[in-house]
């Protein structure tokens, strides 16, 4: 199964748990699992939530049972798995669970065998990349982890572990991560201060790239901000005018920092600026994030406009007075193509796209004020804002080109698959 040639269908399992199909299909992010395919390099893509129903909605699917599969488009097939497998264990949950895992890691492994799949992909070297890396040394084909933050200042900055319910700890986490960065037989993370943390973590350094989310991105966020046609029945809807109201977009937890920019709020109402500030998305933040805006006495002027579709983000962010970001991903390549004039903390990649009087304002992290002032300089001077929002849709289009991020993608897989092939087996 590890040999491949140039007549070789190649194949991808993807096993990621960022999203359920639920959430895909309601935020318009399909673009997000259809590139994998890499148009047309893999022939066919299957795309693994392992426990989708931890998250999916009572009318989306049953809780307990077993995987469910859709076929989503000609070369892809969405795979999820349930939270458990039998409904009467449900007060059992750790053993439910790791039922349900088990079948699901055996419905995949025959997946592999049947289907001669080339490669295994995993969204994060934890969980998934222990049930990834399993799978991947049964089958014998290679194992790519495709890391999406800096785990590490994650764990520093919340003092807490990622999967605080299934893994407990930040020391038995760190202890997953030495153990299966190195048995990667590829890295790839969004920017190079991931790549730097899978390095350290262990990851070998003439086995990792940079994949950035280019590719992933909608199609209404590469089209130039001045043809988006004003939906206006949408600003009335969320009741803001364009211009004058802050952005915040990400879910509402702790790790992503939202209560910093409610803070940014009130400090520059209090400061004279008539601005309101719309936070797309949700999370569990949401009622102490209200309390926050309340006590700064910002609470009117706190838009909660929950997870939005694509088009809707396309036209909140280039009218925006400014986009403020604590720390995204995806979103702040989504801001920038909008042109939109943004204020960031220097973390994670945030300065890859914003640099300080170049493409927008950067100041350090967790200084509230020294963000608030930048944001604040962004709304007051209109003429700066235009030039940044300008500057850093033009980074933007440079460094997320999506034809060239397929194209090195492309290459990055072949080099792995040949280079496997040679070995002839899985490394250890």
């Amino acid at each position: 199964m590890s040999s491949e040639s140039p007549e070789t269908p190649r194949k991808l399992l993807v096993i990621d748990a960022s999203y359920t199909l639920e959430m895909i299909r309601e935020r318009g992010l399909e673009q997000s699992v259809t590139c994998r395919d890499l148009d047309g390099f893999f022939e066919h893509v299957w795309s693994v939530h392992p426990f989708a129903t931890l998250l999916t909605s009572p009318e989306w699917a049953e809780k307990y049972g077993k995987p469910v599969t859709h076929e989503i488009a000609a070369r892809h097939t969405f795979i999820e798995g349930k939270v458990g497998r039998f409904r009467w264990l449900a007060k059992l949950f750790p053993v439910n669970f790791l039922i349900g895992q088990v079948g699901l890691f055996r419905r995949l492994r025959k997946l592999i065998e049947r289907e001669q799949i080339s490669a295994i992909r995993v969204g994060d070297p934890l969980y998934l990349g222990l049930f990834g890396w399993a799978l991947a040394r049964t089958t014998r084909i290679p194992f790519l982890i495709r890391v999406n933050a800096n785990n590490r200042d994650v764990r520093a900055n919340t003092g807490k572990p990622l999967y605080p319910a299934l893994l407990r700890s930040i020391r038995r986490e760190e202890k997953i991560e030495r153990f299966v960065f190195p048995r990667a037989d590829m890295v790839a993370a969004p920017n190079q201060d991931n790549v730097d943390y899978a390095v350290e973590s262990g990851a070998h350094a003439d086995r990792v790239t940079i994949f950035r989310y280019g590719n992933l991105l909608a199609d209404e966020h590469l089209q130039e901000p001045s043809t988006r046609k004003l939906d206006t029945a949408l600003f009335d809807r969320f009741g803001i005018e364009p211009g004058k109201y802050l952005l915040c977009i990400g879910r509402l937890i702790a790790v992503k920092f939202p209560d910093d920019t409610v803070r940014v709020l009130g400090a520059l109402v209090k400061d004279g600026l008539d601005l309101k500030l719309v936070m797309a998305g949700d999370g569990p933040m949401r009622e102490e994030l209200q309390a926050l805006a309340d006590g700064l006495g910002v609470g009117d002027r706190l838009i909660f406009a929950g997870n939005l579709d694509q088009k809707t983000l396309a036209q909140l962010n280039p009218n925006a007075a400014a986009v403020v970001s604590p720390l995204t991903g995806r979103a702040l390549s989504e801001a920038a193509l909008g042109g939109a004039p943004i204020a960031a903390y220097d973390l994670d990649w945030q300065g890859d796209l914003v640099r300080t009087g170049e493409t927008g304002e950067l100041v350090p992290f967790r200084e509230v004020e020294a963000l608030a002032a930048a944001t604040g300089k962004l709304v007051r001077d209109r003429n700066y804002a235009a030039r940044m929002g300008r500057a850093v849709r033009q980074r933007a289009l440079a460094i997320l080109n999506p034809a060239e991020l397929n194209e090195h993608e492309r290459q990055e897989y072949t080099k792995l698959l040949a280079r496997f092939a040679q070995s002839g087996a899985a490394r250890p």
